[in-house]
């Protein structure tokens, strides 16, 4: 009852204002509507970059030995590189026949320690992979390591042990006959490669698992295991998982190709004619 006669004495005076306040006052006397809740996209960010630290942190956690053993490999390529200097100063040059695959495993050595370097010297945060390039070094490090196990391969086959001088019979002029200073750093580099290409491998693999690589992708995937192609060492992430539908589509085509196959026999042998009286076969001779 107070309602409703608050109601009328609120139109009475209404009525008894002019129009423009009048107006005014119902303008005012207008309910207002609910605040509208707040855009929920500062809260959708927030958990994402929650979601994305705690990745980061994991992946640390996880690539610590693998960026430790990747640091250890650009150290013992250094040496390497070093010994073949020193032996080059002292005068200890290849022989011809073999001058090549040193040269080639030398030029490995520098690309390998120039294109890896800045990845391993800061880790799973490093521009490299902010800017999509850990796909591309992984597939340089690969080919280079390729590179240093074909040389040494050939360098095996065509290498021969240096004559020994008179009166060198000991066992270390032995050695050093056998495997000099270049051999050792050919040997040493492609050890160092190999350990290089790993450690490259298992950091993709890691900031993959992780969704943090490539930095384009979808920020709602972070922190969920994925699967990782090997074959994403020598093409990209998007072929890699074209090859492998294609794969499961001509395995399912098989798959199909192999039950139509046994529907048509199976087919087959019920359209075969039966032994004599048999219901499917031809009628027997009864009044024989």
């Amino acid at each position: 009852g107070d309602r409703q006669c608050t109601a009328i004495d609120i139109a009475r005076l209404l009525e008894a204002l002019p129009g423009d306040m009048a107006d005014e006052e119902a303008i005012r006397s207008v309910p207002r509507l609910a605040r509208s809740r707040p855009s929920d996209r500062a809260a959708r960010r927030k958990v994402i970059e929650g979601r994305l630290r705690d990745a980061q942190a994991k992946v640390e956690r996880s690539t610590a030995a693998a960026v430790a053993h990747g640091r250890w490999s650009l150290l013992g390529l250094f040496l390497v590189g070093a010994i073949r200097i020193a032996a080059w100063n002292q005068g200890l040059a290849p022989g011809w026949s073999v001058f090549g695959m040193h040269f080639l495993t030398t030029s490995s050595d520098l690309i390998c320690i120039f294109c890896a370097l800045p990845m391993f010297a800061v880790g799973s945060r490093s521009r490299c992979v902010q800017f999509g390039c850990l796909g591309p070094m992984l597939t340089l490090v690969f080919a280079m390591c390729l590179v240093d196990l074909s040389a040494f391969c050939a360098y095996a086959v065509v290498a021969t042990p240096r004559p020994l001088s008179q009166g060198a019979h000991s066992f270390l002029d032995v050695l050093e006959a056998a495997i000099g200073a270049w051999d050792f750093a050919l040997l040493g580099s492609v050890g160092f490669q190999l350990s290089l290409c790993s450690s490259s491998w298992r950091l993709y693999k890691e900031l993959r698992m992780a969704g943090l690589y490539p930095p384009n992708s979808d920020p709602s995937t972070i922190g969920q295991s994925r699967h990782v192609s090997m074959l994403e060492v020598v093409c990209e992430a998007e072929d890699a998982q074209l090859l492998a539908d294609c794969e499961i589509n001509l395995s399912a085509c098989g798959m199909e190709g192999e039950l139509r196959r046994g529907g048509s026999c199976g087919a087959g042998m019920d359209e075969m004619p039966g032994p004599v009286g048999s219901p499917g076969g031809a009628p027997g001779a009864r009044g024989a």
